[in-house]
């Protein structure tokens, strides 16, 4: 009696486990993908002549201009860093979106996928959620060696500092 009443309270403890973990995501933050760690070289940004901020979201005056050219985003798992701006331990969200979807959300913006060079179908966007500690808040692959750290519809593109290619993205093959 005592065997069947501890064996049917495991069953239901492992049963009630089962159900709350489908019924709950957990959302777990993300390590970078293989090829993205290192040293990024801003290049330039795009659009050339953006928008005008609005109330809502007002992108970093110090990283999206010319002079931010030449320098460095640093990134690894735990840690991105611009300059003295920095973030440990980052929330990484990395996500595939359709051209279609990338162009609706950047439209008020006046930026397009085309404009931003992003030939393949779907694009890899990594969110970072330290977007108060960094002056992006978006890094959109544009291909193994070239990302684009976006906010507010303003993008720096960046190229990988070593000169390494990584391999091609699933996307691209």
């Amino acid at each position: 009696m005592k065997m069947q009443f501890c064996c049917g309270l495991l069953l239901t403890c492992a049963a009630l486990m089962c159900a709350a973990l489908t019924m709950a995501p957990v959302a777990f933050a993300e390590n970078l993908p293989a090829g993205l760690s290192g040293s990024w070289k801003l290049t330039r940004m795009l659009p050339k002549k953006p928008a005008p901020a609005s109330a809502a979201c007002t992108p970093s005056a110090a990283f999206y201009n010319k002079r931010a050219r030449g320098t460095r985003v640093q990134m690894d798992d735990h840690k991105i860093a611009w300059g003295p701006e920095s973030a440990k331990d980052p929330d990484l969200r990395i996500r595939s979106v359709g051209l279609s979807d990338f162009n609706a959300k950047y439209a008020d913006a006046g930026v397009t996928a085309n404009a931003l060079g992003l030939r393949s179908q779907q694009v890899e966007v990594i969110d970072v959620g330290a977007h108060d500690t960094l002056p992006f808040e978006t890094i959109v692959v544009r291909d193994p060696s070239t990302l684009l750290f976006g906010r507010c519809g303003l993008f720096m593109e960046a190229v990988h500092d070593s000169g390494f290619v990584a391999p091609q993205l699933p996307t691209d093959r």
